[in-house]
């Protein structure tokens, strides 16, 4: 049902009118009053003091009235008894307030506003006991007789305020009869001596009840106040419960905002444009007018805002209305105060409460960007700011860019992303950098670049607070706010609360970009900065499951050609730029959905996805050789190089990177047999299963003859100066593949653990090596060690221990001829039974070698939990020492924890004479590596020191 109409007429009148119809005819004479009227209120909304209708309302209700009861003068009636029927307990107040009906009549024309909008009336003469007043209803409305009897009643009964007997009122002039105005004139009986006390007493105990009434209905509205914990649903019901305390057209109440936000504005009887105008003017500070009452809405602890009582433009309101209006605020006050402190511990509540999720979510976002998301999602709940951005530092381009926003529009946070702030565009960053403390922008103030941006994201206050972590800027935190928020409490909460989120923040950019870094650095190789041997291979898987039907995947094994010339001519310095150019002169020829990773060594792989055919990868590696032929500049000097590609393809989805990559690799030999700079095709692997699996080949690879031992020698180089003698060889696995040629144990073994082959194949070695040592020629029982590697699933299989004896026993060897290598691992010393098999297999005399020492996860756990009579130096602290001390030191180290373990110690990986040099003169007495012999197919003959060769020749190993 609709109910909103001008409001002309107070529910003072409507009040009045449905209790005289209940007096005379009962709740069935109003109910066929409203429904007569037609109006679209229930008689509740009418009997509401604070309710007000319209004009058309007021003269339908009047006819309506008198037409069911029936009675000359029933609307006079209404008036005359408005006592008796309660008119509103603030209205008897107020004029009993004034002092006499001599004085009411007087304000008459103030008081008029409270009944109605729609008519003025003034006086024209007043005295003791009689006034002329004159009574015009305003042009656009029709005269009633009705209304015009109503106003007579009313007139009546303002005498019986003060204790006199009801007013005498002629009506000489009515509107009604074409006078421009109704004109009234009104005696009252004047007091008398005898009656004074009587009247004093009566008039008296009418306003204690008048009073008692307001206090009572201010009671109510203050309990209303205070029934909601809602802060918004109360201020509204402010406005609305108003009446209660001052009958008016219209209210209005403005609170600032809270922590920068916009101010709240109600109304009640206002147009929502009148509404904005006027509080805007409000908090401004400025005057009103004399048709207006304000008053602050203020505790002892707080200013909530102001109310304001708002009457039409001409109207003056009565001098009693300003301290009713502020008993009321003041009610009004103190429940702001209690739902304002309710609010505060519920925002501080809330504001804990982030600030736990803000740390928990800061420690689950792997990177930054994560983190800046994170973060201005829960800086709004922590600070109350509506706005907040997160600017990363570009150290590359000395500026800021917005990386992660909140609570702007779409073209607002456009704006934002797509600026770049450096500290020549706004002198505020340059302050920033320079003092790394939080810092305030208000856009009035701000320099022009800033000032912009500030306007085109809607902010007028900004705070800014620099993510600082090890010294280091990371960014910048921002909360921003729509109003200027400076100098108020909101801004000095925010900056505190702000610097504590940043310094999370800070610390979780740290981390972010560690891990970063350290996720980098795993999947990526140091040196070219491209992908390692793991992200190639998982990317090739996945490009392989996502490959289409019919559709080639294809890698290319790309290995420079005797790139150790390089490095023996210019140093391995020159070398090492020299690959860094090579893969960036690689990923210049590729798509940009293609990969090119760095293997190892002088070792690249190219991944070719959504290939045409073998022609398509055919002309690509063509052209990469073509790129890598011209001259390269390294370290000033002019350096030309060839390469070696393999290719291999395969056809459609599912297929396996392991073999892709193999395949290209031996490919790549193939080209490197025919004279190298050229690319050889590996047989194609397709999907359908046309080439035996390698997993089914390997498994045969034993039965049918194909493996293969070759020999590294073991030097002893601790005789005199430049002597060295052969002690042992380490035997290392070949597979002489029928299709692929000679692989090596990189290209199998890792296939041989994941089918479950490896034991065969080590107990396969482990006899062969037994009896290549036992049968070579002038073989001397005792003389000469064998090692052989062995898997951790080998060291646990029972065949083991027996395996050993039987080798030992077949070929004459004494147990002390038999190393036996294991590799430091996590997972080896996690296998249950390891140490007891080890120690079992020393309880016989054979040896036990821990190889690549030093590169596992705890070498000191090792040597405190396995039987251990040998150590390997792994050839990454070899290689170095000649460059590093740091080399050295450990080597050095090694060799002295050995010494006092009683533990042998070989160094491998020696490939340089000054590596030699400093083995010797550091004590070491075993050595391996490509100087002083290559691995072979021939177990190298054991010699004496005294017969040595030169330590630095190939000639003394071979």
């Amino acid at each position: 049902m609709v109910t909103s109409e001008p409001r002309e007429t107070s529910g003072a009148t409507t009040t009045l009118l449905i209790r005289y119809v209940r007096e005379q005819g009962g709740d069935a004479a109003v109910s066929a009053v409203l429904e007569r009227a037609g109006v679209p209120f229930s008689a509740a909304q009418l009997e509401d003091t604070g309710h007000w209708v319209s004009y058309a309302t007021r003269i339908a209700l009047f006819e309506a009235a008198q037409h069911e009861l029936e009675r000359p003068g029933t609307l006079f009636g209404v008036g005359a008894t408005a006592l008796a029927h309660g008119i509103d307990h603030s209205l008897i107040v107020l004029l009993r307030a004034l002092g006499s009906p001599r004085d009411v009549f007087t304000q008459v024309a103030r008081a008029i506003p409270k009944f109605t909008s729609t008519s003025t009336m003034t006086v024209v003469e007043c005295g003791s006991s009689s006034a002329v007043l004159r009574y015009r209803l305003h042009e656009g409305y029709t005269h009633s007789r009705l209304d015009c009897q109503y106003a007579q009643g009313l007139l009546t009964s303002v005498p019986p305020l003060f204790g006199l007997p009801a007013a005498r009122v002629s009506h000489p002039e009515c509107q009604s009869d074409g006078h421009p105005e109704c004109v009234y004139q009104v005696q009252w009986e004047p007091y008398r001596r005898f009656r004074r006390r009587r009247v004093v007493r009566e008039s008296e105990a009418l306003e204690l009840a008048s009073l008692r009434a307001q206090v009572h209905d201010l009671q109510l509205a203050a309990s209303d106040l205070v029934s909601s914990d809602d802060v918004d649903a109360v201020l509204a019901r402010i406005t609305d419960r108003a009446a209660a305390a001052i009958l008016a057209p219209a209210y209005l109440l403005v609170r600032e905002g809270r922590e920068g936000g916009e101010p709240v504005v109600r109304s009640n009887g206002l147009e929502p444009g009148q509404a904005a105008e006027l509080a805007a003017a409000l908090l401004r500070g400025e005057d009103l007018g004399p048709s207006t009452v304000v008053v602050d809405v203020a505790s002892t602890r707080r200013v909530h805002g102001r109310l304001a009582v708002v009457y039409a433009p001409g109207q003056r309101v009565l001098d009693q209305d300003r301290p009713l209006l502020e008993v009321y605020a003041s009610h009004a006050a103190a429940a702001l105060d209690l739902l304002t402190a309710l609010e505060d511990s519920r925002r501080e509540a809330s504001r804990a409460q982030a600030l736990l999720s803000l740390a928990h979510e800061l420690a689950g976002a792997r990177d930054t960007a994560a983190v800046a998301q994170v973060v201005v999602q829960t800086v709004p709940g922590i600070v109350g700011a509506p706005r907040s951005t997160v600017l990363l530092w570009d150290a590359g381009r000395a500026a800021l860019r917005a990386v992660a926003e909140v609570g702007h529009s779409t073209a607002e946070a456009d704006a934002l992303l797509r600026a770049e702030i450096s500290p020549g565009s706004a002198p505020e960053l340059t302050e920033l950098l320079t003092r790394l403390e939080p810092i305030t922008l208000e856009r009035p103030t701000a320099s022009p670049a800033l000032g912009r941006l500030l306007g085109d994201a809607g902010a007028a206050s900004v705070i800014v607070v620099p993510l600082v972590a090890g010294d280091a800027l990371r960014g910048v935190l921002t909360a921003a706010w729509p109003r200027s928020i400076t100098g108020t409490r909101t801004h000095t909460e925010a900056l505190v609360r702000l610097a504590g989120v940043g310094d999370q923040v800070a610390t979780a950019l740290q981390n972010a970009s560690l891990l970063a870094t350290v996720r980098h650095q795993s999947t990526h190789d140091a040196l070219t900065a491209l992908p390692n041997r793991s992200l190639f291979g998982s990317t090739l898987d996945d490009a392989l499951r996502a490959a289409a039907g019919g559709r080639s995947t294809a890698v290319l094994f790309c290995d420079i050609d005797r790139f150790k010339h390089v490095n023996d001519r210019h140093g391995h310095a020159a070398g090492d730029e020299l690959l860094r150019q090579v893969g960036a002169r690689l990923r210049t020829q590729l798509r940009p959905g293609d990969v090119v990773g760095r293997l190892s060594g002088d070792e690249f792989a190219v991944l070719l996805v959504d290939v045409e055919g073998e022609h398509h990868a055919v002309s690509v590696a063509s052209r990469l050789l073509g790129s890598l032929a011209e001259q390269f500049r390294i370290d000033g000097h002019d350096v030309r190089i060839t390469a070696s590609v393999g290719v291999a393809l395969h056809v459609g989805p599912d297929g396996r990177g392991d073999r892709l990559v193999a395949a290209a690799d031996d490919a790549m030999y193939v080209a490197k047999k025919r004279g190298r700079n050229q690319v050889a095709v590996a047989d194609r692997l397709e999907s359908h299963g046309a080439v035996p699996s390698l997993e089914a080949e390997l498994s045969d690879a034993v039965g049918a003859g194909q493996l293969r031992l070759f020999f590294q020698p073991v030097i002893d180089i601790s005789g005199p100066a430049g002597s060295t003698a052969v002690v042992g060889a380490e035997a290392l696995l070949r597979w002489a593949h029928p299709r692929l040629g000679m692989l090596g144990p990189g290209s199998f073994l890792p296939l041989a653990e994941e089918a479950g082959l490896v034991s065969e194949l080590d107990l396969w070695a482990l006899a062969s090596a037994c009896a290549r040592l036992g049968s070579r020629p002038g073989a001397v029982r005792g003389q000469g060690v064998i090692a052989v590697n062995l898997a951790g699933a080998t060291l646990v299989d029972p065949r083991l221990v027996p395996a050993v004896r039987a080798a030992l026993r077949a070929n004459d060897l004494t147990p002390t001829q038999l190393n036996l290598e294991v590799v430091e691992s996590r997972s080896l010393v996690d296998i249950p039974g390891v140490v007891d098999q080890l120690a079992e297999l020393r309880r016989l005399g054979v040896r036990i070698s821990l190889d690549d020492f030093g590169t596992g996860y705890s070498t000191l756990t090792w040597l405190q939990s396995l039987p251990v009579d040998q150590i390997k130096i792994d050839r990454t602290f070899t290689s170095a020492m000649a460059r590093h001390d740091a080399s050295r030191a450990v080597v050095r180290g090694m060799l002295a924890l050995a010494r006092e373990l009683d533990i042998e110690v070989v160094a491998e990986g020696v490939e340089e004479a000054e590596q030699l040099a400093i083995l010797r003169e550091m004590g070491c007495g075993l050595v391996q590596g490509y100087l002083l012999g290559r691995p072979g197919p021939q177990l190298p003959a054991l010699r004496p020191a005294d017969a040595a060769a030169d330590a630095g020749g190939p000639s003394a190993t071979s």
